[in-house]
């Protein structure tokens, strides 16, 4: 597999050629021009010194190219780093596009993800820069590269803070070009989310996702069209929400996943189910029936609330069964892929907040790894981390980090 591209939008102002001496030692390779910006000096030096050149706006072939959030936690309205808007339970709302990476990948297969999402106030903060690398990075993404009007003018005019943030965001870019392998890691899941996610199902299948993502529990996207058994292997339980009652099909299919100790949370336009009602055992919005070995869990009412039907899963599904679990992380969001022999790791944590003082966060990760070691975006080589393992869990108790770090485990 080709290594995938660093793409960066050229900021219009920076006419000058001698600019691209800025990217010489970068992992940046593609260059995206403004028509009509008069930068045509720029892609015929770009394109000499062996620069990919495309126009802003059409990718190149292989790449698909989605809307996304500038990410990070939203703040309100004043801007103001201690002041954040917060969701339903008080937790400080994150703006990230890890799910609509893996989405894109799974409708466009065999393409490269690029992510559009300009930087936008309040949050230009150099760090913000850092996290826009590395939240598309860590889902298998790349972010197209942009620079706010400020950021670009300090640069081209060699301002030193400028220059330093510049330098952190290009080491940031080659610290993802050099470690490829991660991309051919398989995600680990412990739920599947089933739907088309279009048309009718677009809003609430993807605002699902979104959540689920939000919590941190790993998952797998399953689309209808195409689906097969492999689709529910390894999986603990599945989430079927769409306005349509599921194909013959896919209904055998995943009725039989349940029968073999598995879950089903679904609502009532999945129509007529099976199973007997388990006695002693309630929940406020869904019944609860046995089949087979395993659980239906069907919503009593419409699922018409993708925050309940996300934060709902976690109980029904049972924290036992979380293969990443987080203690003073703050607004974290998590990755965690395993090679195909499964004997290899790798957690990917995005810090969307700064961490202040000597905070130091602990993940759980469900695996019986032996080997543990550590990345973060100023290291070239990996470094120790404290560890406590389990009987079926390694505990990693991270240093304070900035932004992102990486858990690489081996059995």
């Amino acid at each position: 597999m080709a290594a995938r591209r660093t793409p960066m939008r050229w900021p219009a102002t920076w006419k000058d050629p001698a600019t691209l001496a800025l990217l010489k030692g970068t992992a940046v390779d593609c260059l995206l021009l403004e028509k009509g910006a008069g930068l045509g000096p720029i892609a015929a030096r770009a394109q000499q010194e062996g620069l990919m050149v495309a126009e802003a706006g059409a990718p190149p072939p292989g790449v698909t190219v989605t809307d996304g959030e500038w990410p990070g936690v939203k703040l309100t309205a004043s801007g103001t780093p201690d002041r954040v808007s917060a969701g339903p339970t008080g937790v400080p709302w994150v703006d990230a596009n890890g799910w609509k990476i893996r989405l894109m990948a799974a409708l466009h297969p065999g393409t490269d993800i690029w992510v559009e999402a300009v930087p936008v106030a309040p949050r230009l903060f150099p760090e913000s820069y850092i996290i826009g690398v590395a939240d598309a990075a860590a889902h298998g993404g790349r972010w197209i590269i942009s620079l706010d009007e400020r950021m670009a003018a300090g640069v081209a005019a060699g301002n030193p803070e400028a220059l330093r943030a510049w330098k952190t965001l290009t080491g940031a870019a080659g610290f993802f070009s050099a470690h490829e392998e991660w991309l051919q890691y398989v995600p680990a899941a412990v739920v599947g989310i089933i739907s088309d996610f279009g048309g009718q199902n677009e809003t609430m299948s993807h605002e699902i996702l979104n959540l689920v993502a939000r919590t941190n529990q790993q998952y797998r996207i399953i689309l209808k069209k195409g689906f097969s058994k492999a689709c529910f292997q390894g999986l603990r339980a599945v989430i079927y929400a769409d306005e349509d009652p599921p194909a013959p099909d896919l209904r055998k299919e995943a009725l039989a996943f349940v029968r073999s100790g598995a879950m089903l949370i679904t609502g009532p336009r999945w129509g007529e189910l099976p199973g007997r009602p388990l006695a002693g055992v309630e929940h406020p919005r869904y019944e609860l029936r046995a089949f087979g070995r395993g659980r239906l869990a069907v919503s009593r009412a419409d699922l018409d609330d993708p925050y309940l039907i996300a934060s709902d899963s976690m109980v029904l599904i049972s924290h036992r069964h979380a293969l990443v679990r987080f203690w003073n992380a703050g607004a974290v969001g998590s990755h965690l892929a395993v090679t195909p022999d499964r004997k290899r790791a790798v957690l990917q944590m995005v810090f969307y907040a700064r961490l202040f003082g000597d905070n130091r966060p602990s993940v759980r990760i469900a695996g019986r790894y032996r080997q543990t070691r550590l990345w973060t975006l100023d290291q070239e080589s990996p470094g120790a981390v404290e560890t406590e393992t389990q009987r079926n869990a390694v505990e990693a108790h991270l240093p304070p980090v900035t932004g992102y770090a990486a858990v690489e485990l081996e059995v």
